[in-house]
């Protein structure tokens, strides 16, 4: 870790929040002003807080670390608190903030195409800055593809949400309900990302019989098919390289790679791509990068190499 990144940590742990402003205002000051330029899904008779002011309650939430909409709501209620936000916010100053009820209202009715706009908007910023052209591979720019879990409990809450089975045959089995989507992010260098589109991880009827592992392999497979489609729209001549775990190693998601022009980087999982597994170790010798490391190009798969 360089002088200039200790000291940048040292800063975040004193006062993430002063820190994380400032960062803000270097990098994308406009996000406020983006954030009052949001459509407003609801009925202007009955409206107490602004857009901005929604969206920018619901941005320190998360700078915040706070992982619910209660906490947010008991956390928020201070009067030193309101005085920061509205300030920070730059919007008129009023005695609460929004609840988290009205919050989840609020984004029930929101278009997430205007979120997306944003993050699009966010993304091409930070690609502009030559501050982070260090962090290019090639010349191109990494995306790391990754799931997430959002939420886990035993209530299903839609019909999004995906299940999975505890101590299975055992007498205290159970299922829990999960919500989990695929994300796309942008590398920036020094453990910085930023998040240019996200897509809901889905499951139908036709897993029923097969196994966790190869239901979380297809439905992230299917997943990324729809992700990459977002990613190719919204930054067409983009130079990437995409990095992802072993559960996208599908004739499909590599064939989607080289119809965009996109490099990949696949990291190999047991079990996820039986046939190169087969033919690597049917190999009498192999590539050598010092004395623990070995490798081997050109190994078929399907119709690829």
């Amino acid at each position: 870790m360089s002088r200039e990144q200790e000291r940048i940590r040292k800063k975040l742990e004193q006062n993430p929040i002063v820190e994380c402003n400032r960062i803000q205002r270097k990098f994308y000051p406009t996000l406020f002003s983006k954030f009052s330029r949001v459509k407003d899904p609801r009925n202007q008779s009955y409206i107490d807080y602004s857009v901005k002011t929604m969206l920018g309650t619901l941005y320190y939430k998360c700078i915040g670390g706070i992982s619910s909409m209660q906490e947010m709501s008991r956390r928020f209620n201070d009067d030193k608190v309101v005085e920061n936000l509205y300030t920070f916010f730059g919007d008129t100053k009023r005695d609460y903030l929004p609840h988290g009820v009205t919050e989840n209202e609020f984004l029930e009715r929101l278009n997430p195409e205007e979120l997306e706009e944003i993050q699009k908007d966010i993304a091409y910023t930070m690609i502009r800055w030559k501050t982070f052209d260090d962090a290019r591979v090639l010349k191109k720019w990494q995306i790391i593809i990754d799931a997430t879990e959002l939420d886990e409990g035993y209530q299903k809450k839609n019909d999004y949400y995906l299940s999975r089975c505890y101590n299975r045959g055992e007498s205290n089995e159970c299922t829990k309900y999960h919500r989990s989507v695929l994300e796309a992010k942008l590398y920036l260098g020094h453990n910085l990302l930023c998040s240019i589109a996200t897509e809901t991880i889905q499951k139908s009827e036709e897993y029923i019989s097969q196994s966790e592992a190869k239901v979380k392999q297809d439905c992230e497979s299917k997943a990324f098919i729809r992700l990459a489609e977002k990613i190719k729209k919204r930054f067409p001549r983009l130079p990437v390289i995409i990095t992802a775990d072993g559960l996208c190693v599908t004739q499909r998601v590599l064939q989607i790679c080289r119809n965009n022009g996109w490099d990949y980087i696949i990291r190999y999982k047991e079990g996820c791509a039986t046939t190169i597994e087969q033919e690597y170790r049917a190999l009498p010798e192999k590539e050598k990068v010092g004395e623990d490391i070995e490798y081997q190009n050109q190994i078929p798969f399907g119709d690829q190499l």
